[in-house]
């Protein structure tokens, strides 16, 4: 008898779900270009943070980056072609052909119109807007690139995607704060488990580093302006911690149906088991000091997979040396897991590769994935002064070998936004 496939109960409806896997990771970061580069970069501490050289930013408060510097478009694309798209767009295809290359995937034999793209970005392409911003004001409309128009808003990205690798299905973009990388995930979960697609190349990418966009960040001071050593300046959940620094970059996973997955014969890093989004946007912070709605966050996540708090291992966790932030995380994940919390780990690679929103969440799901499927939890770097109030296991400055079974990622940011993604080793 055939067994019917995972279903959720709603009311006397039962709607049955596919089950959802990860068979391929790619990146771009400050740490490393491909998953491997990017893995073995996070297990040996490195830091990609290092002096602005995008700009001039002697003049900002704030004069560190983590910057891609290794990273030449025309190794990659035409001339002509990395011209019409965005530096993120780039990052974005790069990665995704990486992610595609991991899984064995040729998409030319697959249906088009079963493959989708659900891709987050927080700010979007920012290179296009103050190049040709500043071109506008400068010398007159009459200088703009009409090419412009078709490179300016977030979907254009998406676009560009689709048209490199032939997408014809389900695509959208997603801009949900810093957490748009695991709201596009969560996203792309949902649709493969109901069945619209086979694929979903899902992930996120942004590219902040530039005056106008960096300074911004800077008068909110936000920002760490602490410029020591660019190595040690962020310390997540340390008692030091005074702020993040911009980070760049991309995370792409591809997603696909079990079944799908199966008769490939395609390797699979984790299985998807659920995912939670809330929100506790707030008039005077945009986002809300308060736990309330990331408790929620977590506690629908958990229902969803039929998991209890206990069964939870590690957490991929969200902090980028937040003063408030990082204590609030930490204050959700107690409440939420009780004693359970001082047992599961957490960490964060946030201090190696800087705070790049929809990139750098999208990053953390890659790195649960490869926790899982290695069996090493990747270290929370420059973790040296503890914080009463910040006090669990953070698997501090060195990777620790454990075999987990189930990994939560946590992202949140401005605009409220909370997302929590259940993720499973599979056997």
């Amino acid at each position: 008898m055939q067994v019917p496939p995972k279903g959720l109960t709603t009311g006397e409806k039962t709607i049955f779900k596919k089950r959802v896997v990860v068979t391929g990771l790619g990146v771009v970061s400050p740490i490393g270009i491909g998953k491997d580069a990017f893995w073995q970069a996070i297990l040996s501490g490195k830091c990609g943070i290092g002096p602005v050289t995008h700009f001039d930013a002697s003049s900002y408060p704030c004069k560190l980056a983590a910057e891609v510097n290794d990273f030449e478009a025309t190794d990659f694309f035409t001339p002509k072609s990395a011209r019409r798209i965005s530096r993120g767009t780039q990052f974005a295809i790069v990665s995704t052909q990486k992610a595609l290359e991991d899984a064995q995937l040729d998409l030319s034999k697959e249906d088009p119109y079963r493959i989708g793209l659900s891709y987050g970005t927080a700010l979007g392409p920012t290179d296009i807007y103050e190049k040709f911003g500043a071109t506008f004001y400068e010398r007159g409309l009459k200088r703009v690139n009409p090419f412009f128009l078709g490179m300016m808003n977030h979907n254009a990205m998406i676009g560009a995607m689709a048209d490199a690798f032939d997408i014809r299905g389900y695509n959208t973009a997603i801009s949900a704060g810093c957490s748009s990388g695991n709201v596009a995930l969560a996203n792309a979960y949902q649709i493969v488990s109901s069945g619209v697609a086979d694929i979903l190349i899902t992930g996120g990418v942004d590219t902040p580093i530039y005056p106008l966009t960096f300074g911004l960040y800077s008068a909110s001071h936000s920002m760490t302006n602490m410029n020591g050593d660019p190595k040690k300046v962020m310390c997540p959940y340390d008692k030091r911690r005074a702020g993040f620094i911009l980070g760049e970059g991309s995370g792409t996973l591809i997603l696909e149906e079990m079944e799908h997955a199966q008769k490939r014969k395609a390797k699979i890093y984790a299985e998807i088991l659920g995912c939670a989004l809330t929100n506790d946007a707030d008039d005077s912070t945009v986002f809300s000091p308060e736990v309330r709605d990331m408790i929620k966050a977590y506690e629908i996540a958990l229902s969803q997979s039929s998991l209890e708090p206990a069964e939870v291992d590690y957490i991929s966790g969200h902090a980028h040396s937040s003063v408030i932030l990082d204590k609030k995380e930490t204050q959700v994940i107690k409440q939420v897991f009780g004693e359970h919390a001082y047992r599961l780990a957490v960490s964060s690679i946030k201090a190696m590769v800087g705070h790049s929103m929809a990139g750098g969440t999208a990053m953390q799901s890659v790195a649960a994935c490869m926790a899982l499927h290695e069996g090493i939890m990747p270290p929370t770097i420059n973790y040296e002064v503890p914080d009463p109030e910040c006090d669990l296991d953070y698997v501090p400055n060195q990777p620790r070998k454990k075999k987990i079974q189930t990994a939560l990622v946590n992202s949140f940011g401005l605009g409220g936004t909370n997302v929590v993604i259940v993720f499973k080793k599979t056997e």
